[in-house]
């Protein structure tokens, strides 16, 4: 669990008005659910094709560097739909996801899995020639098991909260 001086902080985003709306609206609530899905599956399956193409599975002969580059949009739209609608969901059960260490694995992931993608990843991606198989082979197998990390401690955030 994180430091109780952020405590505050949350309880403040739950009673907002935004946080209040939210919370009060089970329609808003399962659209801006569908929403973070939509971006975690442009994300995940962007991200899945680079990977894929890393580990050799690619489209035809495409270099990794070329498909990222094609994918680059669809990548950056998946993390900005999420990264606003994660935010808008947490403000309607904030002192209840400071209390899930789910919801902590989850942002420790994430943070994690940006900082990879946008360094170690996207540097191996870039390299014309390409980096040497293992090299690139353990990029995206890396780069995968974060990504499907942050989308089960994700899952699991539902559950605790349930239970």
């Amino acid at each position: 669990m994180m430091a109780s001086f952020l405590l505050p902080v949350f309880e403040w985003m739950e009673s907002t008005p935004v946080g209040q709306a939210i919370q009060h609206s089970a329609s808003l609530i399962a659209l801006l659910e569908s929403i973070h899905l939509i971006g975690l599956t442009l994300l995940l399956g962007s991200i899945l094709m680079v990977d894929l193409t890393l580990l050799g599975f690619g489209i035809g002969r495409a270099p990794a560097s070329r498909i990222a580059s094609e994918l680059r949009g669809w990548i950056a739209a998946g993390l900005a739909i999420m990264l606003v609608s994660g935010p808008l969901l947490l403000t309607s059960e904030a002192t209840r996801c400071y209390k899930n260490p789910a919801f902590w694995t989850k942002m420790a992931l994430l943070a994690i899995a940006v900082i990879f993608h946008f360094t170690v990843h996207r540097k191996v991606v870039s390299e014309e020639p390409p980096a040497p198989r293992y090299g690139a082979a353990l990029t995206a197998c890396l780069s995968l098991g974060l990504w499907t990390s942050v989308a089960l401690a994700g899952k699991a955030i539902a559950i605790l909260q349930s239970s």
